[in-house]
């Protein structure tokens, strides 16, 4: 998962449902564009289960647990270790719903 001001970029094989503007979109990742305080990202874990619920508060995405800065989180604490590597070759479809 990749965090750069405004914007996440995470790879579409994770099971997520999310709202904001979808910036740049490819076979294997999505960009999303934090909007207002509506946009959210929720990360699903393979049972179903929220993983992490991800925020775009006062311009800048946040952990919904702990109202701090994601991009100081780390996902391998969820096992969603492939959220840091965005250069990986995943080509499946994202299995989540997407607003």
């Amino acid at each position: 998962m990749k965090i750069d001001d405004k914007q996440v970029t995470f790879p579409k094989s994770l099971s997520v449902k999310y709202s904001g503007k979808i910036v740049d979109e490819t076979e294997t990742h999505l960009t999303l564009e934090g909007e207002d305080e509506e946009s959210y990202l929720k990360i699903f874990t393979p049972f179903r289960g929220v993983a992490k619920l991800i925020l775009y508060e006062n311009d800048r995405w946040m952990d919904a647990e702990t109202l701090s800065s994601i991009s100081n989180f780390d996902f391998s604490s969820l096992g969603l270790d492939n959220l840091s590597d965005l250069s990986a070759d995943d080509n499946k479809d994202a299995s989540g719903s997407k607003k």
